[in-house]
C-alpha cells in the first residue's frame, strides 16, 4: 500500500490548484472573481484559499506576478533570436496574444494610475527594460524606423485587443495576429509618414 501524501504535499498541491484555478478565472471574467468561485473551481473549500494566502488579493497578486515573469522569460527567450527583428516581432505578438488571452493581466498592465506593489513594480521594470532592450537591437539592424520607441512598442501590444468586431465585420478568433503583423510592418523603417504627437511617456511605479 501506497503512504499517505504528507501534509506539506498536500499544501503544494492545494497551492498549485489554487493558482491554476485563480488564472483560469482572471483570464476570462477579469480581477472581480470571487473567493468562493475560485475554491470551488480548484475543489477546494473556501477556507483552504485563506489558509493557503491569507487573502483573495495575496492570491491574485501571486497570479499576475507570474503572468509577469512569464513574459519576462519570453522576452529573454526572444533576445536570444538571431535575427533582431524576428525577435522583437515575436515578443510584440506574444504580449498581444497574453492581452488577449487574459482579463485580468490586460486590466493590471492598463493599471497606471494605480501605485502597484513593490513586486509587481519591480517586475515592471524588468519588462520595461526587456522591451527597451529588444527594440534597441532591433534599432541597431536598420529594420525599425528611428522614431519608434520601446514605449511604442508597450502600447502597440494592446491595439488587438478590441479588434474582433465593428460595423458588422467579423474578424474572427484570430483576426488579431493581422492587426499586429500590420502594425508590426508599420513600425519597420523607412517611415512614410512622419508620427504625430508625443512619444508615449513612462509613468512613474
Amino acid at each position: 500500500m501506497s503512504a499517505a501524501p504528507s501534509p506539506r504535499a498536500d499544501a503544494r498541491e492545494n497551492r498549485r490548484r489554487l493558482i491554476e484555478a485563480t488564472r483560469e478565472a482572471i483570464s476570462s471574467r477579469g480581477l472581480d472573481v470571487s473567493a468562493l468561485d475560485i475554491a470551488r473551481a480548484a475543489g477546494l473549500g473556501v477556507g483552504t484559499l485563506y489558509r493557503r494566502f491569507g487573502t483573495k488579493e495575496a492570491l491574485l497578486d501571486a497570479v499576475v506576478l507570474g503572468l509577469y515573469d512569464e513574459l519576462c522569460d519570453t522576452a529573454r527567450a526572444c533576445m536570444t533570436r538571431a535575427d533582431a527583428w524576428e525577435g522583437l516581432s515575436e515578443f510584440v505578438m506574444e504580449l498581444a496574444k497574453a492581452h488577449r488571452d487574459n482579463l485580468g493581466l490586460a486590466t493590471v498592465t492598463a493599471a497606471c494610475d494605480q501605485q502597484p506593489s513593490p513586486e509587481l513594480a519591480e517586475r515592471t521594470t524588468a519588462l520595461q527594460e526587456a522591451v527597451a532592450d529588444l527594440t534597441q537591437r532591433a534599432r541597431a539592424t536598420g529594420l525599425l524606423r528611428a522614431d519608434v520607441t520601446w514605449q511604442d512598442i508597450i502600447i502597440c501590444s494592446r491595439a488587438a485587443l478590441d479588434t474582433q468586431h465593428c460595423l458588422g465585420v467579423d474578424a474572427g478568433p484570430e483576426g488579431w495576429r493581422r492587426i499586429i503583423t500590420l502594425l508590426l510592418d508599420g513600425l519597420r523603417a523607412p517611415g512614410h509618414t512622419t508620427l504625430a504627437g508625443q512619444p508615449p511617456r513612462t509613468t512613474g511605479i
